[in-house]
């Protein structure tokens, strides 16, 4: 069924000669002899508020509106490093390896030797496939400095020794970080060490074994 044509929404147009004059009544009016003043609001909320904000956006998945807090809690201060640290994860969530590891290596200049940040920069070696004996070489020098060794960096050690093709190294260090954390539940009631951790070292102790599989028996010593 055909439709009766609508009315013309077009407006109508204003003949070029009546503009200047048009313009010159609108000036003329009260109020309308200046331009309108833009006002350009500040910005409310602390640095450490903006980084609170992108955590809850982190901890729902929502990454970009996350990453956009993370950027103006440290346009705000540039040297706070957890909110460096977080939008590094932030890009390695999306994959977007060479802003995340630019992020960890700032966090690391205002903080040298921050065991998350040097974690974090190794996770992003093993996820790319690229860097991994200098990311090995960084965390080993870390922790070597470090006063304590908590299980998941040593796991992370582990993984990046297994890639390094290293699967003595790798093991040694598996085997230290689920003997840490067991110690820790133990001594702290399970808190000291998430279940999620101690199941993701031994899942990559299964990993090591699977790429690296020892002899099926022991073999006959020479007499």
């Amino acid at each position: 069924m055909t439709r009766a044509p609508g009315p013309d929404r077009t407006p109508p147009l204003v003949p070029f000669v009546l503009l200047p004059l048009v313009v010159a009544m609108l000036l003329a009016a009260p109020g309308c002899s200046r331009l309108p003043r833009i006002v350009v609001l500040a910005d409310p909320l602390s640095a450490g508020e903006h980084l609170d904000l992108g955590v809850a956006y982190e901890r729902k998945g929502e990454l970009d509106l996350a990453a956009r807090e993370y950027e103006r809690a440290l346009r705000k201060d540039s040297g706070l490093v957890q909110a460096r640290i977080n939008l590094g994860n932030v890009r390695l969530a999306q994959k977007m390896y060479g802003d995340a590891r630019r992020e960890y290596l700032r966090a690391l200049d205002v903080r040298p030797g921050d065991l998350d940040a040097e974690n974090n920069l190794a996770w992003t070696a093993i996820l790319s496939g690229e860097g991994i004996d200098g990311a090995l070489q960084r965390l080993e020098a870390a922790l070597a400095k470090a006063t304590s060794r908590p299980p998941p960096v040593l796991d992370t050690l582990g993984v990046l020794r297994m890639r390094a093709n290293r699967p003595d190294g790798a093991e040694a260090a598996f085997a230290e970080a689920e003997a840490a954390c067991e110690a820790l539940r133990s001594r702290k009631g399970g808190a000291g060490c998430a279940e999620g951790t101690l199941r993701e070292i031994r899942d990559h102790r299964r990993e090591l074994k699977d790429r690296f599989p020892g002899p099926s028996r022991t073999p006959s010593l020479v007499k």
